[in-house]
């Protein structure tokens, strides 16, 4: 009797299990489908949800054009900066060199310029005209010794060398001549004008150089392009760069964005205009709210980085640009949740 009492304690028990289990199991699971854990795209959910970044629509990463060693840099990170300011300073003593050397042989070329423009100097003509009388008398003189030593050797009075001697004296005499007569045609004509256009290329071309130089060392000081503050500064002071090297990294606080993706499989169901609100983790229970205010129509690979270990970094998504009413608290770089409210 006493088994028989114990079985249908048990059966009874059992059944009323059962009972409890057909009752209550739709609204257990009920209330797990509305938990936290809830996909944005349950049927339960008709909010579409989205990662997304602050970011300013005006950014500048500042690099250097030229290849050199970092002298200074003027701004530490979080420092406001204008356009125009001066940041860095690269070692330009090289250049400022070819500079200096540039100007001298500009000044030698306009002083020649200068002189063979400005023609012969009297001194110089008077110079040339008593060169040019010597050279006459030396040529007179040595005329009538060789007209002496020819009679001379034709009476057989002087050996052949010494007619051959006087010969080759009045030989140089004329010579001498000619070059002092052509020096002195020369100082009263002016110098040739192939010359004067050289002289003239010689101060063009180093111009030019100096020129050329100049707007190279502007590349050695590099400015601002915006205004906006020091997001990172990623060389320091003593480190040599190359060209495109990337200095400093800069943004613009007053044209703050959100940046956010959708996957492709949602294209289609976001508009320009869309409400939207925005959580971060750092503030927990606020939300900021704004709308939509581009929709790229291009669709590529996730940029954005995403934390879930188990999503797929992979896939393609479509590109979403938010303003919002307020953006205070929020910083550049940091990572929100997006909800289209629409």
């Amino acid at each position: 009797m006493k088994g028989n009492r114990t079985g249908i304690i048990v059966i009874g028990a059992l059944a009323l299990a059962a009972i409890v289990l057909a009752v209550l199991g739709p609204m257990l699971v009920s209330k797990r489908e509305e938990g936290p854990n809830r996909r944005a795209d349950s049927p339960s959910s008709s909010f579409l949800t989205a990662k997304g970044m602050v970011e300013s629509a005006d950014e500048a990463e500042i690099g250097s054009r030229v290849a050199g060693s970092i002298v200074k840099i003027g701004v530490r990170e979080g420092e406001q900066v204008r356009r125009g300011q001066l940041l860095v300073s690269l070692d330009s003593g090289t250049v400022e060199a070819k500079i200096q050397e540039a100007e001298a042989r500009k000044r030698e070329a306009r002083a020649e310029l200068s002189e063979l423009e400005a023609g012969s100097r009297s001194e110089d003509v008077e110079s040339a005209r008593a060169r040019t009388q010597r050279a006459e008398d030396v040529c007179r003189f040595a005329e009538d010794r060789f007209q002496r030593q020819e009679r001379l050797y034709r009476k057989d009075a002087v050996t052949l060398l010494e007619r051959n001697r006087a010969e080759e004296e009045l030989k140089v005499a004329r010579e001498e001549l000619r070059e002092a007569r052509a020096n002195l045609e020369k100082l009263f004509k002016g110098e040739r004008k192939e010359k004067v256009e050289r002289a003239r290329a010689a101060v063009a071309q180093s111009t030019a150089d100096g020129e050329y130089y100049r707007s190279l060392l502007r590349d050695y000081a590099i400015t601002s392009p915006i205004d906006g503050i020091v997001a990172e500064r990623l060389r320091e002071p003593g480190e040599a760069v190359d060209i495109g090297t990337p200095i400093l990294r800069l943004v613009d606080p007053a044209k703050t964005r959100i940046r956010a993706e959708i996957e492709e499989s949602d294209v289609g169901k976001v508009s320009e205009g869309d409400p939207v609100e925005v959580t971060v983790d750092a503030y927990p229970g606020k939300i900021y709210r704004g709308r939509v205010t581009r929709v790229f129509s291009v669709v590529r690979k996730r940029a954005l980085k995403n934390f879930d270990p188990m999503a797929s970094f992979d896939i393609n998504t479509q590109k979403i640009h938010i303003n919002l009413d307020d953006f205070s608290g929020l910083q550049n770089g940091m990572t929100v949740t997006v909800k289209f409210t629409k």
